[in-house]
C-alpha cells in the first residue's frame, strides 16, 4: 500500500465546491513505468479533484510527472519539482508529449 499526503495554504472552507474523496482507491500499477514509484494516471486524476477547480497543485517529488500531467488534464495549474536530472527530463518530456497528443486529439474531435 502507499499513502498520499496533501495540504492547503490555510484552513479549508466548509462550503468548498468539491466533495470528499473515498478513503481507499484501488488501481493496478502502471505496466510500463518511467519511475520506480510511478502512480497510475487515473488515480492521480481522481486525487487532484480534491482541489478547488482552477487551483494550483504542487508536486515536490515529481518523478515521472504523473501528478503534473493529471492536474493539467483536469484543468488545474501544476508545478513539479524533481532533484534528479534524468527524471526531470523524462517527466518533462512525458508531460509535454502527453499534453500535445491530448490537444491534437481534441482538435481532431472537433
Amino acid at each position: 500500500s502507499e499513502y498520499v499526503v496533501w495540504g492547503s495554504n490555510g484552513p479549508m472552507p466548509v462550503n468548498r465546491p468539491v466533495g470528499c474523496l473515498p478513503g481507499v482507491f484501488r488501481y493496478a500499477n502502471p505496466q510500463n513505468r518511467t519511475h520506480v514509484t510511478e502512480k497510475p494516471l487515473q488515480l492521480m486524476r481522481d486525487l487532484v479533484k480534491i482541489c478547488v477547480p482552477g487551483g494550483r497543485i504542487l508536486d515536490p517529488f515529481c518523478g515521472a510527472g504523473t501528478t503534473v500531467l493529471a492536474a493539467k488534464l483536469e484543468g488545474y495549474e501544476a508545478v513539479g519539482i524533481e532533484v534528479t536530472d534524468a527524471y526531470y527530463k523524462l517527466g518533462s518530456d512525458r508531460v509535454r508529449f502527453a499534453l500535445e497528443a491530448h490537444t491534437e486529439a481534441e482538435e481532431t474531435a472537433r
